[in-house]
């Protein structure tokens, strides 16, 4: 049964080390995902425009592409990918490196970021030794051992008003820097980069517009 385990884990994480992000690339505002790759397949899904998502890179399809959306908009699981697959028309994906790099001065976004304490927190581990969660919540960012830093805050401006972010959104990510890619598209913003302790590697992806915090995806890298 703990071989299965791991090797579900293993496949799991394999799909997300081949997938990368996506936006749509469509007029109508949406794009359907649909259970099967052709266009009389059941719709299981609608993505709408700036909502971010993997799609795999090795799949081959013909003129379709397999994608993984999110189940949860802003990543509140575990550590392993929770994710509805289903398929997409290529001409309908944008990579999100495709989308204009921001070079403007009217969004900023900064981590304020600390040494980790382990002061009052409550430590989940498995067989007394790795630790896999923090306060009941997943530990993006490390393999198993104690985070070296965490984040006390994330500092947002957009058009000069601050845009509050609930310590609820990064409570469960470690080890991050201030070096990530910012994209704009319309009126959306993507920050977007890869953080780790040098083994427990993760993506994230904070997408905002005026209205604050529309979307926040998270996945690892093995």
């Amino acid at each position: 049964m703990k071989n299965l385990l791991v090797l579900i884990l293993l496949l799991l994480s394999s799909v997300l080390a081949e997938a990368q992000v996506a936006i749509i690339n469509d007029k109508d505002g949406f794009t359907n995902v649909r259970k099967q790759p052709n266009g009389q397949a059941e719709i299981i899904y609608r993505i709408s425009s700036n909502e971010v998502f993997w799609y795999g890179t090795e799949e081959d399809n013909g003129e379709w592409i397999t994608v993984y959306i999110p189940k949860n908009k802003f990543s509140f699981s575990s550590t392993q990918p929770d994710y509805l697959q289903g398929f997409i028309h290529k001409s309908r994906l944008l990579h999100l490196e495709k989308v204009r790099p921001y070079k403007g001065s009217d969004f900023s976004f900064e981590y304020v970021i600390a040494p980790f304490n382990l002061k009052n927190r409550i430590v989940d581990k498995q067989k007394d030794k790795w630790v896999t969660e923090i306060d009941g919540r997943p530990v993006w960012g490390t393999d198993g051992n104690f985070p070296k830093t965490q984040v006390k805050a994330v500092k947002v401006k957009i058009a000069g008003q601050l845009v509050s972010i609930s310590k609820a959104f990064y409570e469960d990510i470690y080890e991050c820097t201030n070096t990530f890619k910012i994209y704009q598209n319309g009126d959306t913003y993507f920050v977007y980069q890869w953080n780790s302790d040098g083994a427990g590697s993760y993506q994230i992806v904070w997408v905002f517009t005026k209205a604050g915090l529309k979307q926040r995806l998270v996945g690892s890298l093995i």
